[in-house]
């Protein structure tokens, strides 16, 4: 993108489950419409999720989104150009694995172009089903040779953050699901991959974040005007400039209207 500062003067980034997205992981139409309204007002909408950005195709063709910091803060995308990037180191990542097989946990591997995962179980078929995402396909070898940017150990156990933090201290984790954990680059969140776009963008103008989970924290941390969602945890709304009401409750248009955006 040329000079950001001449097309916008202020960045939007949004969380999806629990934020932008309706109980079905949907888009609300009133949502979608709020959205181009705020880009016209010359607000840059940006979604900031652990997912990757490669499924993010149809809710970026419904909401009018071009830019995305995706897979927690390892890939960013702006008007559809990818403007950073970073990779899992192969030993690290490959002590996870043999850790995560230890106890008969599938892993899942995101990288630029797709996911995939080294098996299939009923947690796998949850956490998609869980995001209305289809499975990945197989394949318990590619990370070897393709950059890997993030990980998932599925896991219906919460104590499995602790154990894996432990063990391998070079990564963070997010337990975001009842399924799954996120798994980054030590150091590396929503939060951070807010500061790389306002840094690799030269971006002066104001910043907004809206989120609702335990990967919200960092995200609403880096900006200007933090706000959570009604139905969003505790700690959320205890860092919040601005608590809305529920997702299911309009709430990001309520908070649009908060900080005159609309």
């Amino acid at each position: 993108m040329d000079n950001i500062n001449k097309h916008y003067h202020a960045l939007a980034f949004f969380d999806l489950d629990g934020t932008l997205l309706n109980k079905n992981s949907e888009l609300d139409e009133s949502v979608r419409q709020a959205l181009h309204t705020i880009r016209d007002n010359g607000i840059l909408p940006i979604i900031a999720t652990g997912r990757g950005h490669f499924e993010l195709e149809e809710l970026m063709a419904q909401s009018g989104i071009t830019s995305a910091i995706a897979m927690n803060g390892q890939y960013i995308i702006v008007d559809g150009e990818t403007i950073y990037h970073e990779p899992i180191p192969l030993d690290k990542l490959i002590e996870l694995k043999l850790l995560a097989e230890a106890k008969n946990q599938v892993m899942a591997f995101y990288d630029k172009s797709g996911n995939w995962v080294s098996d299939v179980n009923q947690l796998v078929i949850d956490a998609y089903a869980h995001i209305d995402s289809p499975l990945p396909a197989v394949d318990n070898s590619r990370h070897l040779t393709d950059e890997v940017n993030m990980l998932l150990v599925f896991t219906d156990q919460a104590s499995d953050v602790t154990y894996y933090r432990n063990l391998v201290p070079a990564f963070d984790y997010f337990k975001n699901t009842p399924f799954s954990i996120d798994i980054v680059n030590a150091g590396s969140n929503k939060g951070t991959g807010v500061k790389k776009v306002v840094e690799l963008l030269g971006f002066t103008g104001e910043t907004y974040a809206f989120g609702d989970g335990p990967n919200d924290l960092h995200l609403l941390e880096a900006v200007d005007h933090a706000t959570a969602m009604g139905n969003g945890i505790d700690e959320l709304k205890a860092i919040a400039d601005f608590v809305s009401t529920a997702n299911t409750d309009n709430g990001i248009v309520n908070a649009f209207k908060h900080w005159d955006l609309l």
